[in-house]
């Protein structure tokens, strides 16, 4: 009975899929690069280790050289690479990954999580909540700027982040962990002085036929952020 019990376990263990990460390096061909985006969903609440090879990324958009008016996308997006040509903005300046002194940047970005951020407390945070409430974030990376932002959890009207970015001058590169920010949004009446008509007309939003609308609205909403963000 026991032996059976055993490889009933063990058979059970490999027959639930591992989490694997994805990594910028499997989307890099031979060509100079204009941009990389990428974002992650924290279901732990710490921030990831590495942000450029980590398993809680969800999707990654790497703009690649290819003409006037246009990019060449490898783009991660559903658990799969997929590729496609998306208009250019801007100016952008080509580089290569191998210009950054990137063990330099996740150094001191790893630096930063095992030592600032579970330290850093203040009026909207206590001691420990800017290494345990991560929500979202997100990398973006051009010729110059390296910079990761990390979001807390939920506030309701408002944002919280903490800002780590890099800048790259020839063969210089220097990072910065900045202070957290709280913004809140202006058409918010101040905590208490909520009244009931405000509360009720929320409560129609809600629930009323913007929902509907949302829901139908959603799909073409992601397609616009894949074919659009940069």
């Amino acid at each position: 009975m026991g032996i059976r019990f055993s490889i009933f376990v063990f058979a059970l263990l490999f027959s639930v899929p591992l989490v694997k990460g994805v990594s910028v390096w499997e989307g890099l061909i031979d060509k100079p690069i204009y941009y990389v985006n990428i974002e992650g969903y924290s279901l732990t609440g710490s921030p990831p280790w590495n942000p450029l090879n980590d398993s809680s990324i969800t999707w990654i958009n790497i703009g690649y050289e290819y003409n006037e008016t246009h990019t060449f996308n490898k783009y991660y997006e559903g658990g799969k690479w997929k590729e496609g040509y998306f208009s250019k903005h801007g100016n952008p300046k080509p580089f290569n990954l191998s210009e950054w002194n990137l063990s330099k940047v996740l150094k001191e970005y790893q630096w930063g999580v095992e030592n600032y951020l579970p330290n850093i407390s203040g009026e909207h945070w206590e001691k420990g909540y800017w290494n345990s409430t991560i929500t979202r974030w997100e990398v973006t990376l051009s010729a110059s700027k390296f910079k990761v932002v990390l979001y807390g959890g939920h506030c309701g009207e408002c944002e919280q982040y903490i800002i780590f970015e890099c800048w790259r001058e020839g063969n210089n590169t220097t990072c910065k962990w900045e202070k957290p920010a709280f913004k809140a949004y202006s058409n918010v009446p101040p905590i208490g002085k909520e009244t009931t008509e405000n509360t009720r007309k929320e409560e129609n939003k809600i629930c009323g036929p913007g929902l509907l609308i949302g829901l139908v609205l959603l799909p073409a909403l992601l397609e616009r952020r894949t074919n659009g963000k940069r």
